[in-house]
């Protein structure tokens, strides 16, 4: 056996530099030579920076299988107190009933000394030659003797130099990792599969993204550009399909009064596991937790993590534990995108915030929710855009550089204030504020879409997806650009993909139905429209259109189709808008219902209102005077 000189590291906090071969702690300089059981608990809690340490995990890691009492350690944690502590900083934090919890800046520092790593090397002990026994062709006079021998010894020197670099270079192949660049976040999943614990679980992946996304050390595939799989499927499926090197998985678990996390990260290719740990904290301990999985995280992927890097993966708006657990409560409700996840999202926000009044991302959440209501037409703009412009403004208050509060901002300067100059100022700086989010470059690509500037709006979409690539909305806001823009055989290619990959979606469906349309074939738009209808519950009349289609032909369903349309609206049966009636009474063509239903769109302030300009399907009304006179009041 044999020992290689390979790399070590000593740990830097602070002032104090700890050199573990050494078994030395220095402070600014100057060696403090700390008994071997106080060096040991110092080691054992730096390595294992962030994390909180059991009491009777660090006492079976520092006396092994001596038994010895709590208080030894308490000991040795107070005198290492006294010396860490010297300038105010505690670094050294209790938690109550649990442990301890070392928590520094911390970095690895290359050290001049290396560690061994022991290599197995065969040898040749003695070689004799007997030059009188070699064949005459082959023998040397004794004058070439001592040359031979020189030449000899540097081929042997070299032989066993090359010996042992091979073994050097195959060990390195072996231990070097290909680097990860590229990481699917996968939803926390609850381990009794309760709404509860779903919702906990999302919105702990979510801050986790948040925080990974922050250092800008690797690209961060967020929760939701997951969305269409099947729970089920394998991680690594999971990486293949989003294009990552890895994928992050865990499950949660709420019981006995603690929460529990256990997470692993897997390569995509392969499914081999590149790191696993758990953890274990009270119920009240969610900030501990949340800390405890990102820099254990950030160590396997041996990221170097600076005093800003410490302080993104740190931060948070509150320090109320309970506050930002109905916080996280309420993304989830929100991200369900529907009426009632709406309201119920509000509700937890406005808890936080009550627990909180000074939590900015809980206001943040109040505005994009209703604010959201009211472009979802669920409720209209005097019962919600007042609530959204105060909890805009009170989080503006508490945070003026919180990325959300201007995307959401924007959206209300946008379709409520028709501010078009105001609205892109606020989407520019919730995307200089955070240029990982897909959200704000979505929006921006929706406003740009509005105002008729397609290809910033395909540009900032694109972008949009690269950070989220299977986010069913970008898509579909992909195609609608497409549509809008009458590039019709691009629209259809990516509703298609966007469908199929969503196929309970109803959002992209209608547009694809809109495109077919444009293009010219109608069969295929009427069932594509058909199809949609289904997925939002129509299926009684979804029946009877299929009924007419085969009796009467499309052309005869679709008149059907308006007809029924505008005698559902004025009780409010189906929910059926305006907007929606002009563009069945723009399908056949007839002028006078088109007219008639755009006006009350108009009205009624419908935010989707200006893609009326763009649409081909409004052609054959444009050169109306009535048209034209409505044209002015669209407000984009």
């Amino acid at each position: 056996m044999e020992v290689i000189e390979n790399k070590r590291f000593i740990y830097e906090f602070g002032k104090f530099v700890l050199n573990p071969y050494e078994k030395t702690l220095y402070s600014d300089g100057s060696a403090i030579h700390l008994p071997a059981k106080e060096f040991e608990t110092l080691l054992l809690l730096v390595k294992n920076n962030g994390r909180a340490m059991a009491k009777d995990e660090m006492m079976s890691a520092i006396w092994h299988d001596a038994f010895v009492e709590e208080s030894n350690l308490a000991k040795q944690i107070s005198r290492l107190r006294k010396i860490l502590n010297a300038d105010g900083d505690e670094l050294i934090k209790t938690i109550p009933k649990h442990g301890y919890r070392f928590f520094a800046e911390l970095r690895q520092i290359e050290s001049a000394v290396e560690a061994p790593i022991i290599l197995e090397k065969r040898t040749v002990k003695r070689l004799t030659i007997d030059y009188e026994s070699q064949p005459d062709s082959l023998a040397l006079p004794p004058a070439d003797r001592s040359v031979f021998s020189w030449r000899l010894g540097v081929v042997l020197a070299a032989a066993a130099f090359l010996a042992v670099g091979s073994a050097f270079w195959i060990l390195k192949a072996a231990i070097t990792k290909p680097q990860i660049k590229t990481i699917a976040v996968l939803p926390l999943r609850p381990l009794n599969g309760d709404e509860d614990g779903k919702a906990l679980g999302l919105g702990l992946t979510d801050a986790l993204i948040t925080r990974l996304g922050s250092l800008n050390r690797v690209v961060i595939r967020p929760t939701n550009a997951v969305s269409s799989f099947s729970a089920n499927a394998d991680a690594s499926e999971f990486g293949r399909k989003l294009n990552v090197d890895a994928v992050f998985e865990g499950t949660i678990q709420q019981a006995d009064g603690h929460l529990r996390i256990n997470a692993r990260l897997l390569r995509s290719e392969t499914g081999q596991q590149i790191w696993a740990d758990h953890f274990d904290e009270p119920a009240g301990g969610i900030f501990a937790l949340q800390d405890a999985l990102s820099l254990s995280i950030a160590r396997a992927l041996a990221f170097e993590l600076n005093k800003a890097d410490s302080d993104q993966l740190g931060h948070r708006s509150t320090q109320n534990a309970e506050a930002y657990e109905k916080y996280l409560r309420g993304r989830f409700y929100q991200s369900q995108n529907t009426p009632e996840g709406f309201e119920k999202s509000i509700g937890f926000f406005q808890q936080a915030a009550a627990l909180d009044p000074n939590f900015a991302d809980a206001y943040a959440g109040i505005a994009d929710a209703h604010v959201l209501m009211f472009n979802f037409g669920v409720h209209p703009a005097k019962d919600t855009i007042p609530q959204a412009r105060e909890a805009v403004n009170r989080a503006l208050r508490l945070d003026p550089n919180l990325p959300d509060v201007y995307t959401s901002n924007a959206l209300i300067q946008f379709l409520v204030d028709h501010n078009w100059p105001e609205a892109e100022k606020s989407l520019v700086h919730a995307i200089d504020l955070d240029p990982n989010s897909s959200d704000a470059f979505l929006r921006y690509g929706y406003f740009l879409i509005c105002v008729g500037r397609f290809d910033e709006a395909l540009e900032k979409l694109a972008k949009a997806r690269e950070i989220n690539p299977l986010s069913p909305i970008v898509g579909a806001n992909e195609g609608l650009a497409y549509l809008c823009a009458r590039r019709y055989p691009h629209a259809i290619e990516r509703l298609e993909r966007t469908v199929s990959e969503n196929p309970k979606f109803a959002f992209p469906r209608w547009l694809l139905g809109s495109s077919y349309e444009a293009a010219g074939d109608k069969d295929k738009a009427f069932e594509t429209n058909v199809s949609a209808l289904e997925l939002e519950n129509g299926h009684d009349l979804a029946d009877r259109l299929r009924q007419m289609r085969d009796k009467e032909g499309t052309d005869a369903a679709n008149r059907f189709w308006l007809d029924d349309s505008i005698k559902r609206q004025p009780t409010g049966d189906g929910e059926i808008s305006p907007l929606v009636i002009a563009m069945r009474a723009a399908t056949v063509k007839d002028r006078e219902q088109t007219l008639v239903w755009l006006e009350k769109a108009i009205d009624e302030d419908d935010t989707t209102i200006g893609g009326v300009k763009y649409l081909a399907k409004f052609d054959f009304v444009r050169d109306d005077p009535r048209f034209q006179a409505m044209a002015t009041r669209m407000p984009y």
